[in-house]
C-alpha cells in the first residue's frame, strides 16, 4: 500500500516537472524559431529576362551588333506561385552577370499600387541581387513583378572575341544570350602593303573589309593598281577575318572562290561577294610586281561599298628600300701616315648590267696617289634587311681589269668587269698624300658608272706638331694644368729641330721641373739630347724653348705643367691660350691649345641655397674668393629679394676647403672679424658683410632668410651676391636659386568616384603663404548633391623637402572655421569655408557629394581661395570627374525640387517664427546623409533649394526663442520637380510664473453629419492626420478615442484646453489610404503643396509594380490593420510622389503592369497581430496532450491494481 502510494506520488511529481519544463521552455524561447527563408533554395522565381541596349544617342538599338560599353536595361520578371507558403522576411537572391558594369550599390522598394511588396538590393562588389518580401505576399495571390536595372556592358570584363555569351538564371535553369559587339576600330576598311624584302621586286597587299561587322548588302571591293605596279591575278585570295574587341585581327580560313567574283581588267581589282548580306569581316590579299625599279614609293587606295553602305576608302603608302646602284664613302683615315681607305658599293640593287656597261671610273685629288696593291674587289650578298655580307675576292685579270685614269686636276683608276653584272660587288682601295702635309685639306673622291655617279669627302690635317691640354685633370687647388706638345707624328727626318712655347694672352706660368721629353716608344729622352731655355726666375706670361741637339726621325712628345692665374689674363679673355712653334731645316709649323677653366674660376665664386619647407627658411651659401685673390678690404653684398626677411643672428663666415677637382666643402668658423648691416632698397633687403682683415683664400658666407608670415607667390626665389675689394668688383654676379615646393599654389582639388558618391579632396595653401581672411569658395555642377556632414578639415605636417601629409586633430567647425552651403533654384550648390584665424600652413579638406548625374556625365567643381596679405589673393582651380552610374527600378529626369519649411505659432498661424534651425537628411539605402541645414528668417521660412527626388528626414535642432523644441523626425518624400511647403508649429515655452488654469469647457463643433465620440477623455488639441497611414511616432493625444468604426465626417469632441491648437497638414497626392483624414477647422488656413500626382492605371493583376514615372513612398497595405485616426495626431510624414528612389536609381516601367489583387475579398481580420517569426504552438499542445494521456493510463493502472486489496 505504502509502496504504491510512493510510486504514484513520484509519477505525479515527474509529470508536474515535465509540464513545467515544457511551459518554461516555450515561454523562454528554447523552442526552434522559424528563420527567414531563402526562396532560391526552393525554386527560381525568375521567369524571364529581357534586355534593352541603347546607342550613343540614347535610342534603343534595333540591330544585333552592339557598341562596347553601351547602356543597358535589364528586366527580370519574377512570379510567386499561388499557395507558395512564403512569409514576410523571405528572400530571393540571384547573381547579376559580371559582364554588366555596376558602379555603385543599388537599393529600392518593390512597389505595387497597394503598397510595398518588399525591397531589393544589388551589391556592386559581389553582383548579388537580393529581393526581400514583406507580409504583402502572405495575403495576395498572383504576386509577380519586374526588377529593372540600368547598367552598361563592362569593357574590362567583355574582352577577346566579338561574340560573347552571357548566362542568366531562369526557371531553375540558365538562359544563355549570345551577343555580338562592334570591334574598337576606326574604320570599316583598312589597307596595308609590305615590300617583299630589301630591294623588293614585288609588294604584298591586304585589304581588310567590314571590320565593324555590319550587315552589308551587295558588298563590293575595288582597288585601282597605281602606275609602276602590275597585278598578278593568280595571287588574289580571300580569307575570313577574325576581329577582336580591341580591333586586333587574325587571318582565318580561305574563302572558296565560288563565294565571290573577281575582275582584274583595266589594271584594276574588282571583287564582289556572292552572299548578300555579309556580316563578317574579310581579307583580300594579292601581290603586285614592281615594274618601275627607279620608283621607291607607291600609294594604293582601296574602296569598300554596298547597297546600304556608303563608299569607304583606305590608303596605304609603301616605301621600297632599295640600295643605290653606286655608292662611295671613306672607310678610315690614318693621320700618322696620311692614308685614306675608300669603299665603293656597286650594283647593290641587283640590277642587270651588260659587260660593256660594267665599268667603274674612280678619280681623286692629284695631291693623292693610289697605294699600290690596295685595290680589291669582292662578291657581296644583300639580305632582306639590307645587310651586306662580303664574300670571295675577285681575281684581277680574270674577273676584271685595272687601269690608270685621269682628268683635269684629278687622277685615279678604271675597273672594267669581264662579264655581265647582276650581283653586288664591293671595291676597297687606299690613297695617300704625295707630299708632307703642312695644312688641313679636303680630299674629294668621285666614282662613275654609266649614268650613275657617287662622291665622298675626307678631311685630312697635318701632324707635324699639335698640342693638347688635360682640362679634366686640372688641379684647381694648386691651379695647375698638364700640357703636351707632339712633334713629327708623321715620321719624317728632321734636323735642327727647335720648339718654342708661348703664352699669347698671359695668365700662365711655366713650371720648369715638370718638363719631360719622350720618344715614340714612350722612353724618356735624356737631357743631354736637348736644351731647355726659360727666364730665371720664371715670369708669368713667359714661355720656354726646347732645342734638339740631334736630328730626329720619329715622333716626340714634350709634357709639362703650367700654373694658371685668371687675373693674369689679358683683359677681355676668359680662357688660357698656349701656342707652340716648331722650326727645322727646311720648314716650320705651329699648334695652339686652349684651356677653358671651371665657371667658378671665371666668377671667382658661386652661390646656392637650400629651402626647408618645415620651417619656411632658406639657407644661403656664398663661396667667395674662389681664386684666392688677395683682398685687403673684402665686402660681400647680397640682395635679398622680397618676400624674404633676414633671420637675425644667422650670418656666419666659414672656412672653404677647395679640392683639386674644383669641388668645395664647408668647414669650421672662419677666424676673421667682420660686421654686417641690412638696409632696404626698392622693397628688397641689402645685406652687406664687411671683413675687417685682409684675406687671400676662399671662404664661405652663410645666412638664413624666412618666408614665414609672407605671401609666397612664386615657386622659385633667386638671390645674387657680389664681392668687392675697396669698392671694386672682384667677382661676377654670384646668383643662386631655390625651388619652393607648391610655391604660388593656393588651392588644388581632385575627386574620385566611390560608388554613388564622389570623394573630393581640396589641398589648401600647400605653398604655406600667410593669408588673412582665408576663404574657400566651391561651386559645383547641378548633377551632384553635397553631403554636409561629410566635411572634414585637417591640418598637415610638412617635411623639410615639402611633402604635405594629413595630420590631426581635425579642425572644429564653428571654432576654427565656418561652413555655409547654399543652393540655387537650378540645383547648383556652393559652399563657403571661412577660416576664423589667419592661416600660414597647409590644410586638407575632404568631403563627399552624392552623384545625381547620368552615367558618362561630367561632374565639375570650381574652387577658389581668396584672402589677403598686403595684397588681395584670389586663385581658382577646377576639377572634372566623369562618373558611371548603375541604377535600378527608377529613372532620374534631372529636375530638382524645393522644400520650404514654414514655422508658425501653434496658437496663432499668422505669427511667423524666426530662428528655428532644421537639418535635412537624405535616406540613401541604409545611410542617412545630412545634406543641408537651414534657419528660418524673419518671414518664418527656411528653404532647401535644389534637392533631389527621394526620401528625407527633417529634424528641428533649434527652436525659436521662447518656444519648446519639437524634436520629432519628420519623414518627407519628395517627387521630381516638386515645390513642397511644410508648415510646422511650435508651442510657447511655459512661463516660470504660475498662472490660473481656466476651467475646462466643452466646445461643440457643428457638422452636417455629426458623429459623437464615445470617449469622455479630454483631447487638448485638434490636428488633422496626414494622408498616409498614421506614423508610429508618439502622438500628443493623452488617451485614444475608442471608436467602433472610423468615419470621414467631422467628429465633435470635448476640448478642455483653453486654446485649441490646430496644425495644418501638408496636402499631397498619394496612393489610396484606408485611414480617414480628420477634418480641419474652418478657421484653419489650408496649406496646399503643389506636387504632380499621376493617375494609377488599374489592372486586375496584383503584380509587383516597378514604375518608371512614379514610386509612391510606402502606401498603406489595405490588408494591414490601421489605427483609428485621432483629432490630435500630429503629422509626422509627408508623402510625396518620388520619381527617383534612394541611391539615384533609374526605373523603367514600359512593360511593367500595375493593378490590384485578383482576389479583392481577401482581407485579414481587423485587430489581428502580425506574426513575428516564432514557430508554431502545435508541438507544445501535442506534448501537453501526450502527458495528460500518460497520466490517465497510469491512474487506471493504479486503480486496477488497488481493487484486489
Amino acid at each position: 500500500m505504502t509502496t504504491r502510494r510512493t510510486i504514484r506520488k513520484k509519477l505525479a511529481l515527474w509529470l508536474v516537472i515535465l509540464l513545467l519544463v515544457a511551459e518554461y521552455s516555450y515561454g523562454l524561447g528554447f523552442t526552434t524559431e522559424v528563420k527567414a527563408g531563402a526562396i532560391e533554395n526552393d525554386r527560381n522565381i525568375i521567369t524571364s529576362v529581357s534586355m534593352a541596349v541603347y546607342g550613343p544617342d540614347g535610342q534603343t538599338v534595333t540591330g544585333d551588333v552592339y557598341e562596347q560599353g553601351s547602356e543597358v536595361t535589364l528586366n527580370y520578371t519574377w512570379v510567386l506561385q499561388d499557395g507558395h507558403g512564403y512569409q514576410a522576411g523571405d528572400t530571393f537572391s540571384f547573381q547579376i552577370p559580371n559582364q554588366f558594369k555596376l558602379y555603385n550599390d543599388i537599393s529600392g522598394p518593390l512597389v505595387s499600387d497597394e503598397g510595398d511588396v518588399g525591397s531589393f538590393t544589388v551589391n556592386k562588389d559581389t553582383y548579388l541581387a537580393v529581393m526581400t518580401f514583406n507580409s504583402f505576399i502572405e495575403n495576395h495571390d498572383n504576386v509577380h513583378g519586374t526588377l529593372s536595372l540600368r547598367t552598361k556592358f563592362d569593357k574590362e570584363v567583355i574582352k577577346g572575341s566579338t561574340v560573347q555569351q552571357i548566362s542568366f538564371p531562369l526557371n531553375g535553369d540558365t538562359q544563355v544570350v549570345v551577343l555580338r559587339f562592334k570591334p574598337d576600330v576606326a574604320s570599316t576598311i583598312e589597307k596595308k602593303g609590305t615590300p617583299e624584302g630589301y630591294n623588293a621586286q614585288s609588294i604584298y597587299w591586304t585589304v581588310d573589309v567590314n571590320k565593324t561587322l555590319e550587315s552589308v548588302y551587295g558588298a563590293e571591293v575595288t582597288d585601282p593598281i597605281p602606275d609602276g605596279l602590275s597585278l598578278d591575278p593568280v595571287t588574289v585570295a580571300v580569307y575570313q577575318l577574325d576581329v577582336g574587341l580591341d580591333g586586333t585581327v587574325s587571318q582565318g580560313i580561305l574563302v572558296d572562290p565560288s563565294n565571290y567574283t573577281l575582275d582584274t581588267q583595266d589594271g584594276k581589282l574588282k571583287l564582289k561577294f556572292a552572299d548578300s548580306p555579309i556580316s563578317g569581316a574579310y581579307r583580300i590579299a594579292f601581290s603586285t610586281d614592281i615594274t618601275n625599279l627607279a620608283k621607291t614609293k607607291f600609294k594604293n587606295t582601296a574602296f569598300f561599298s554596298g547597297d546600304n553602305l556608303p563608299q569607304a576608302e583606305a590608303s596605304s603608302t609603301v616605301e621600297v628600300k632599295r640600295a643605290p646602284s653606286l655608292q662611295k664613302y671613306a672607310i678610315h683615315y690614318e693621320p700618322s701616315i696620311q692614308t685614306i681607305t675608300w669603299g665603293i658599293n656597286y650594283n647593290y640593287n641587283y640590277g642587270s648590267i651588260s659587260q660593256a656597261d660594267a665599268v667603274l671610273k674612280d678619280l681623286f685629288n692629284e695631291s693623292q696617289e693610289l697605294v699600290a696593291g690596295s685595290v680589291k674587289v669582292y662578291n657581296v650578298t644583300v639580305d632582306g634587311d639590307g645587310k651586306a655580307t662580303v664574300g670571295a675576292q675577285l681575281a684581277e685579270g680574270t674577273d676584271y681589269t685595272l687601269t690608270p685614269a685621269s682628268a683635269a686636276n684629278k687622277i685615279g683608276f678604271e675597273i672594267r668587269f669581264l662579264q655581265d653584272v647582276s650581283t653586288p660587288y664591293f671595291i676597297e682601295y687606299k690613297t695617300k698624300s704625295k707630299e708632307r702635309l703642312f695644312s688641313p685639306k679636303r680630299i674629294t673622291n668621285t666614282v662613275t658608272s654609266g649614268t650613275y655617279r657617287a662622291e665622298a669627302n675626307q678631311d685630312i690635317y697635318p701632324v707635324i706638331i699639335y698640342k693638347t691640354v688635360d682640362a679634366a685633370g686640372a688641379n684647381y687647388r694648386n691651379k695647375t694644368a698638364d700640357w703636351k706638345i707632339t712633334i713629327n707624328d708623321d715620321g719624317y727626318p728632321m734636323s735642327n729641330v727647335v720648339v718654342k712655347d708661348t703664352f699669347p694672352y698671359s695668365g700662365l706660368t711655366f713650371i720648369p721641373e715638370s718638363l719631360v721629353v719622350r720618344s715614340a716608344s714612350g722612353a724618356v729622352v735624356p737631357t743631354s739630347e736637348y736644351t731647355l731655355d726659360y727666364d730665371k726666375p720664371v715670369v708669368q706670361g713667359k714661355g720656354f724653348t726646347v732645342t734638339f741637339l740631334k736630328p730626329i726621325t720619329g715622333k716626340y712628345t714634350i709634357s709639362y705643367k703650367l700654373q694658371f692665374d685668371y687675373y693674369g689674363l689679358t683683359e677681355g679673355k676668359n680662357k688660357f691660350y698656349n701656342t707652340a712653334y716648331l722650326t727645322w731645316d727646311g720648314g716650320s709649323a705651329s699648334a695652339t691649345g686652349v684651356f677653358n677653366p671651371r665657371i667658378e674660376v671665371k666668377n671667382n665664386g658661386f652661390k646656392f641655397g637650400e629651402y626647408n619647407a618645415a620651417s619656411k627658411t632658406i639657407s644661403w651659401y656664398v663661396a667667395a674668393n674662389y681664386n684666392s685673390k688677395p683682398l685687403k678690404s673684402a665686402e660681400i653684398v647680397d640682395v635679398i629679394q622680397a618676400p624674404q626677411s633676414l633671420i637675425d643672428g644667422s650670418v656666419k663666415l666659414k672656412e672653404l676647403y677647395l679640392y683639386p677637382s674644383g669641388l668645395t666643402s664647408r668647414n669650421g668658423d672662419l677666424n676673421v672679424k667682420y660686421t654686417y648691416t641690412v638696409t632696404q632698397e626698392n622693397g628688397n633687403s641689402i645685406l652687406r658683410i664687411k671683413l675687417l682683415e685682409p684675406v687671400n683664400y676662399p671662404f664661405y658666407v652663410e645666412f638664413k632668410t624666412s618666408l614665414d608670415g609672407k605671401l609666397i607667390n612664386s615657386g622659385k626665389i633667386n638671390n645674387t651676391a657680389n664681392i668687392y675689394d675697396d669698392n671694386k668688383p672682384v667677382s661676377a654676379d654670384l646668383t643662386g636659386s631655390v625651388t619652393i615646393p607648391f610655391g604660388g599654389e593656393y588651392v588644388v582639388k581632385n575627386g574620385a568616384q566611390a560608388g554613388d558618391k564622389i570623394n573630393w579632396s581640396v589641398y589648401i595653401n600647400r605653398g604655406q603663404s600667410f593669408i588673412r581672411d582665408a576663404k574657400i569658395t566651391d561651386v559645383g555642377s547641378a548633377n551632384q548633391l553635397l553631403l554636409t556632414d561629410s566635411f572634414h578639415l585637417y591640418p598637415t605636417t610638412v617635411s623639410p623637402s615639402g611633402t604635405v601629409t594629413k595630420a590631426g586633430p581635425e579642425l572644429v567647425k564653428g571654432t576654427d572655421y565656418t561652413l555655409d552651403v547654399t543652393t540655387t533654384n537650378d540645383g547648383k550648390q556652393t559652399f563657403v569655408l571661412s577660416f576664423k584665424n589667419p592661416i600660414g600652413s597647409a590644410y586638407i579638406l575632404e568631403y563627399q557629394s552624392l552623384i545625381a548625374a547620368r552615367s558618362g556625365e561630367t561632374v565639375t567643381n570650381a574652387v577658389t581661395l581668396s584672402g589677403n596679405n598686403v595684397v588681395e589673393v584670389t586663385k581658382e582651380t577646377s576639377t572634372e570627374v566623369i562618373v558611371g552610374v548603375s541604377t535600378g527600378s527608377g529613372t532620374g529626369n534631372g529636375t530638382r525640387s524645393m522644400l520650404t519649411v514654414k514655422k508658425l505659432d501653434d496658437s496663432d498661424y499668422l505669427k511667423l517664427l524666426a530662428g528655428a534651425t532644421f537639418d535635412l537628411y537624405r535616406l540613401n539605402g541604409s545611410e542617412r546623409l545630412l545634406i543641408g541645414t537651414q534657419t528660418t528668417g524673419a518671414d518664418g521660412v527656411a528653404v532647401f533649394n535644389g534637392i533631389l527626388a527621394g526620401s528625407y528626414i527633417l529634424v528641428e535642432t533649434k527652436a525659436p526663442s521662447g518656444y519648446v523644441l519639437d524634436g520629432a523626425e519628420r519623414p518627407v518624400t519628395v517627387g521630381a520637380g516638386a515645390n513642397i511647403v511644410l508648415p510646422i508649429t511650435n508651442h510657447v515655452a511655459p512661463s516660470p510664473v504660475p498662472s490660473e488654469t481656466p476651467p475646462p469647457s466643452a466646445t461643440p463643433t457643428s457638422s452636417a453629419t455629426p458623429s459623437p465620440v464615445v470617449s469622455a477623455s479630454p483631447v487638448p488639441s485638434v490636428t488633422p492626420s496626414p494622408v498616409v497611414s498614421a506614423s508610429p511616432a508618439p502622438s500628443a493625444t493623452p488617451s485614444p478615442a475608442p471608436s467602433a468604426e472610423a468615419s470621414a465626417s467631422p467628429t465633435p469632441s470635448a476640448t478642455p484646453s483653453p486654446a485649441p491648437s490646430v496644425t495644418p497638414s501638408a496636402e499631397v497626392s498619394a496612393a489610396p489610404s484606408a485611414t480617414p483624414t480628420a477634418p480641419v477647422s474652418s478657421e484653419t488656413p489650408p496649406v496646399v503643396v503643389p506636387v504632380p500626382s499621376p493617375s494609377p492605371t488599374g489592372s486586375s493583376v496584383p503584380g509587383v509594380i516597378i514604375p518608371d514615372e512614379q514610386i509612391p513612398a510606402g502606401p498603406v497595405n489595405p490588408g494591414e490593420p490601421q489605427p483609428t485616426p485621432l483629432p490630435s495626431v500630429t503629422p509626422t510624414e509627408v508623402p510625396i510622389d518620388d520619381e527617383v528612389p534612394l541611391g539615384g536609381v533609374d526605373i523603367d516601367d514600359d512593360d511593367v503592369p500595375k493593378g490590384n489583387p485578383s482576389d479583392p475579398e481577401v482581407s485579414p481580420a481587423t485587430g489581428k497581430l502580425p506574426k513575428t517569426g516564432e514557430g508554431s504552438s502545435l508541438p507544445i499542445y501535442m506534448g501537453g496532450l501526450g502527458l495528460i494521456l500518460i497520466g490517465i493510463v497510469i491512474n487506471r493502472w493504479l486503480n486496477r491494481s488497488k481493487k484486489p486489496e
